[in-house]
């Protein structure tokens, strides 16, 4: 696992089927950006993962693989962060609202979220449909960093 360029996280492994029920596919025909599922209406992203025509895929493993367990749900509206530069990506998150309920199972879940900031060195999860190597293309499956990650008190509070 390392940092490519821009601040990118490449490297890890594949992830038990549906082990990370909380992934969402941010799609635009096509898998364009991942997102994470924070109650059965909502989901969190980066700002700049949300051009205008947008679906939500929920329950998925493989982009490639109807595996009966997606649900593609319509968006009904989104919150950029006010303060998102597009040119510079600061403050880059946004939260988009569902336009129904997921239907909560197995293979969809919202993530756990955390009641506090993480302590210095506490491990945290992270998850997308990324790449194995800097000059790769996306993986089919979800993955997940091979050795822990840590959050810093920084992190939480930028």
């Amino acid at each position: 696992l390392w940092l490519a360029r821009r601040g990118k996280i490449v490297g890890g492994y594949e992830c038990s089927i549906h082990s990370k029920p909380w992934m969402v596919s941010i799609n635009i025909g096509y898998h364009f950006c991942g997102g994470t599922l924070i109650s059965d209406r909502w989901v969190v992203s980066a700002a700049h993962c949300c051009p205008e025509y947008t679906t939500v895929i929920l329950g998925d493993h493989n982009l490639y693989d109807i595996e009966g367990s997606e649900q593609i749900m319509y968006v009904e509206a989104i919150y950029w962060n006010q303060d998102y530069d597009y040119q510079t990506l600061d403050h880059d998150i946004m939260l988009v609202k569902l336009a129904s309920a997921a239907i909560l199972s197995p293979s969809v879940q919202p993530a756990k979220l955390p009641t506090d900031c993480p302590t210095a060195d506490e491990a945290c999860v992270v998850s997308g449909w990324g790449n194995l190597l800097s000059n790769g293309g996306g993986l089919p499956s979800l993955t997940s960093p091979s050795c822990p990650t840590f959050c810093t008190v920084w992190m939480c509070r930028s």
